[in-house]
């Protein structure tokens, strides 16, 4: 069993930010945003495993933080996460450069 990171207080997450650790990873970034205030920089360098829920987590953490007159930037940013926000269209959304196409 491989072992299963989410948010923590160094603002990293994975490597798994996928329909099966959608709640974990929800809920553990809910609670390092209740205790953060300004910008918030997330590291998604091991991110290895990324679906649409995973997308749909930055969608809600970008909107939240805008509520708040806050920026959620994105770092370290895992080709499979820049591959996905290319996918879906949001690599400009997240400030990510497209994937180069074949």
């Amino acid at each position: 069993m491989s072992e299963h990171r989410t948010a923590n207080a160094d603002h990293s997450m994975g490597p798994d930010l996928t329909i099966a650790h959608a709640d974990a990873c929800r809920c553990a970034l809910a609670e390092v945003l209740s205790k953060h205030s300004g910008d918030f920089t997330i590291d998604l360098s091991s991110v290895t495993e990324f679906d649409s829920s995973g997308v749909q987590l930055l969608l809600a953490t970008r909107r939240s933080l805008a509520e708040r007159g806050h920026v959620l930037r994105l770092t370290a940013v895992s080709s499979t996460v820049k591959d996905a926000l290319a996918v879906f269209g949001l690599a400009a959304l997240f400030d990510q450069p497209a994937a180069a196409t074949a």
